[in-house]
């Protein structure tokens, strides 16, 4: 086994009801280019499938990287948060990398992003590139639609996933994450949110950050939302969470100095989740108490206009008030 302080990466995945896909996810990961320094750690979260089977059977296949890899199991179903804390407490590495089970790592993937991380001490997040496609395995599917992360200060990183403007997606997949960004600051998903998971932990990340570094080419392959994935999930449980992952977001940036000049981000933040919400058939008023339960109501002309139109009940003029809203920022 690796011992802890030549350990330089800890790729961690979450496994539940993947069997079908964790195949291909685990090959991507043990045939990176990088692999010295590298320590891979699987979560299964009581997966009622053959996926950890599958997972196993792979392995055998790569005998050098048995030694490198870790799987831990939670005795029952905890959700996605919880593996993703659980993985994150175990991993020894200087950075983190989260993989989903059912997406995919380019082979220079991690050699990337870490040379990245080299070429700049100071950065603390690093975000790749990625693709998206319902089979990301499938050559010709990397055509399809390709994201590239814009270069942009921190602090408009921050104002835009705070916002949840989605001009960027909030992911912690595919972002290479310095680990004592999660120990110092004690920033970690939340257990229970499960939905909107990664929404309650990256604005944080990116907040605490001295600095942001990307990697503007597709190194992580993520397979859209299949039936049964937690994006699929468009019902009042998911909502609830989405909410709490707002005030998870909300309290932690409460707690700064710079909340003031953030405080129109967070608003707007609120107004998109309850647009959201609309827009997906649920009533808006039943999450506005728990939205704006600190009283802090919007001011900015348009972000009232928008509430407004939100409390209309029509989603059209919701959508047509947010995009404005939105694009004024």
């Amino acid at each position: 086994m690796t011992s802890d302080h030549t350990i330089r990466l800890s790729i961690l995945v979450p496994v539940y009801g993947v069997e079908r896909w964790i195949a291909t996810c685990a090959r991507s990961l043990f045939e990176q280019t990088l692999w010295e320094g590298v320590e891979f750690i699987f979560v299964d979260d009581a997966s009622p499938d053959r996926s950890i089977e599958v997972l196993g059977r792979v392995l055998a296949e790569y005998p050098a990287r048995v030694a490198q890899t870790r799987i831990l199991r939670h005795p029952a179903n905890r959700g996605l948060a919880a593996a993703r804390r659980t993985a994150i407490d175990a991993a020894r590495g200087e950075w983190l990398l989260h993989v989903d089970s059912d997406d995919l790592l380019v082979a220079d993937a991690a050699a990337r992003l870490v040379a990245a991380a080299g070429e700049h001490p100071g950065a603390d997040l690093v975000f790749g590139g990625y693709y998206a496609a319902a089979d990301p395995a499938h050559d010709t599917a990397r055509q399809r639609l390709k994201v590239r992360p814009p270069r942009w200060s921190r602090e408009r990183w921050l104002r835009t996933l705070v916002a949840q403007s989605h001009r960027i997606a909030n992911r912690t997949w595919g972002v290479l994450i310095r680990r004592s960004l999660c120990t110092e600051h004690g920033i970690y998903p939340v257990e229970g949110i499960n939905f909107a998971e990664d929404y309650a932990v990256m604005p944080r990340l990116v907040h605490a950050a001295r600095s942001i570094v990307t990697v503007r080419a597709p190194l992580y392959g993520y397979r859209m939302a299949r039936d049964g994935s937690y994006m699929r999930r468009l019902d009042d449980r998911a909502a609830a969470q989405y909410v709490a992952a707002n005030r998870v977001v909300t309290d932690y940036l409460k707690g700064a100095a710079d909340y003031e000049a953030l405080r129109p981000s967070v608003v707007l933040g609120r107004l998109n989740i309850e647009k959201w919400i609309l827009k997906r058939g649920l009533a808006p008023e039943e999450y506005d108490a728990r939205l704006f339960c600190d009283g802090d109501r919007p001011r900015r002309p348009l972000h009232r206009l928008y509430a407004a139109a939100i409390e209309s009940g029509t989603p059209l003029l919701a959508r047509l008030a947010g995009f404005v809203a939105n694009l004024a920022g």
